[in-house]
């Protein structure tokens, strides 16, 4: 599905012609956001993210909402993230990755578009960053301790983790000043790049992820790839940019 098409979809056009009639003039925006707005979503390993901005953010819009969403999630889906207006002014200091991927590529299914006039902070940006990158290291150690000496579980595990770090690396380019590619192998290519790492491990994590199996060992891949992703949260940690915000 490329960006375009998105609106097409039969699951969002259903999604957002129930949140219409369920919530009427309270209901301020629908937005896609993630691998679907880059046009780089594959049905049968990607989500449809979806942002829902309300107007009154309350229980009985809540309340009104629910079949809609119900119907949605019935089909695979993850349920929406439900916003208000005020609420995403306010939250920019406090999901600077998130908002600044959705920045960069969204797709307004309805109403007016609630991102236009956000601005993430360099600093939280930076300080997010670092954390969720040894938050996502600490996961990924603990799950190789239960499945490192099964080799098709620990594929899994590698598979599962690389979309998560290809969007972290994704703000890290943000951060760096450093144009965003719209597909995640070219995201870690180009984070690699500009933070001078050795992109193979990475590409070998992505050929798991598209589901080759290859004849390496994966406690290989996984060393590999662990020291690959500790010299990137290591340069994360090096970035301190003074103040401000990104375009």
């Amino acid at each position: 599905m490329n960006a375009e098409d998105a609106g097409k979809d039969p699951a969002l056009q259903a999604l957002v012609q129930g949140l219409q009639e369920d919530l009427g003039p309270r209901l301020r925006s629908v937005v896609l956001y993630g691998s679907a707005a880059r046009g780089d979503h594959h049905p049968a390993s990607s989500d449809l993210n979806v942002i829902v901005v309300l107007d009154p953010l309350d229980p009985a819009a809540l309340e009104a909402l629910a079949p809609a969403v119900r119907r949605f999630a019935r089909k695979g889906h993850p349920i929406p993230r439900l916003f208000s207006p005020g609420l995403i002014a306010a939250s920019a200091d406090s999901f600077p990755v998130e908002f600044a991927e959705i920045r960069a590529a969204r797709v307004v299914l309805h109403g007016d578009d609630p991102f236009g006039g956000v601005r993430v902070g360099r600093d939280h940006l930076r300080l997010q960053l670092e954390r969720e990158i040894k938050e996502k290291m600490m996961r990924l150690r603990e799950g190789y301790v239960l499945v490192h000496d099964r080799a098709s579980a620990l594929r899994r595990l590698l598979a599962r983790s690389y979309p998560a770090f290809a969007a972290l690396f994704r703000g890290g380019l943000v951060l760096m000043g450093r144009p965003v590619p719209s597909h995640n192998q070219e995201v870690v290519a180009a984070f690699c790049e500009a933070a001078g790492l050795d992109r193979e491990p990475f590409d070998e994590v992505a050929r798991l992820k598209r589901g080759e199996k290859g004849t390496q060992d994966p406690r290989a891949i996984f060393a590999r790839y662990h020291d690959a992703l500790t010299r990137a949260a290591e340069k994360v940690d090096r970035l301190r940019i003074e103040g401000g915000e990104t375009k």
